[in-house]
């Protein structure tokens, strides 16, 4: 990230919450409507032949428990069998898009716990005024986990942008309020795993566990754009339990030469 100018967008699937961007689909229409988008789908997908015969079987096996079209369990079961493949469409469709999630602010203690190795990694902050994403959007966390039969139709059928829009931020942007703490903006990519950063790079927070190798490490790998780029070391503020920073003298620390061995040092000493 820092020596290559490179991100990570991670692969939806991997995340720790199987609930992220795994919406599900729920029917607020009538069952003419759910089948109109299912017919929409499977043509373009298999074409005419394949998808009479698929709607023919999900008709066929809705029967042993009554007719398909009567209100009754045979239709719970039939409108099930077209959810599922409505549902299957759109993971398919989204599947293999990559998300890079960034969080709001830099003094968060339990995103340093839970992601910086404890304190004893690094925080990037990225100037996002000059940014170079398709879309870049902070996370709801107030939001529903269902994709509505209405607004699909709306977008498959009827090519309404609103629909799209709706349908890809339900997608990619509603997370449980529990991980509300994170305050997360995301990034989307066509692809998932690591691209050039969309950002540039504004300032670097050194962890207040972050070993001193690191910190000589990656300043040094920065220098150049000092300029450009801040240092700031993190530790505890004095009044309590929150984060404070204190800039870091990069000219000190480039003026640290390698260390030597103790044990070769004290050789060296006695040999003059």
């Amino acid at each position: 990230m820092l020596g290559e100018a490179e991100v990570y967008f991670a692969n939806p699937p991997q995340f720790n919450d199987p609930f992220d961007c795994s919406p599900t689909v729920r029917v607020d229409v009538g069952l003419a409507e759910l089948e109109r988008l299912w017919k929409h789908l499977r043509l373009n997908a298999v074409g005419k032949e394949r998808a009479i015969a698929e709607l023919g079987d999900h008709r066929y096996m809705a029967t042993q428990y009554g007719k398909y079209n009567d209100g009754a369990d045979g239709s719970g079961y039939y409108e099930l069998s077209l959810v599922r493949d409505i549902d299957n469409h759109v993971t398919t469709y989204f599947g293999g898009r990559g998300v890079l999630s960034l969080a709001t602010h830099w003094d968060n203690a339990l995103m340093w716990s839970h992601y910086a190795d404890e304190h004893r990694g690094i925080c990037i902050e990225f100037d996002t005024r000059d940014h170079r994403c398709d879309r870049l959007e902070p996370v709801t966390y107030s939001s529903t986990r269902y994709l509505l039969v209405s607004d699909l139709l709306a977008w498959q059928v009827g090519k309404s942008l609103e629909a799209e829009r709706k349908i890809n931020k339900q997608f990619f942007f509603a997370k449980s309020p529990q991980w509300k703490y994170e305050k997360e903006w995301r990034a989307i990519a066509p692809r998932h795993g690591v691209d050039d950063a969309p950002f540039r790079i504004s300032a670097v927070y050194l962890g207040c566990r972050c070993d001193s190798s690191v910190q000589r490490a990656v300043v040094r790998m920065l220098a150049d754009e000092r300029a450009a780029i801040q240092f700031y070391g993190v530790w505890s503020k004095d009044d309590g339990f929150r984060l404070g920073r204190y800039p870091i003298d990069v000219d000190e620390i480039l003026a640290m030469g390698s260390r030597t061995s103790a044990k070769f040092a004290a050789d060296d000493f006695e040999a003059e």
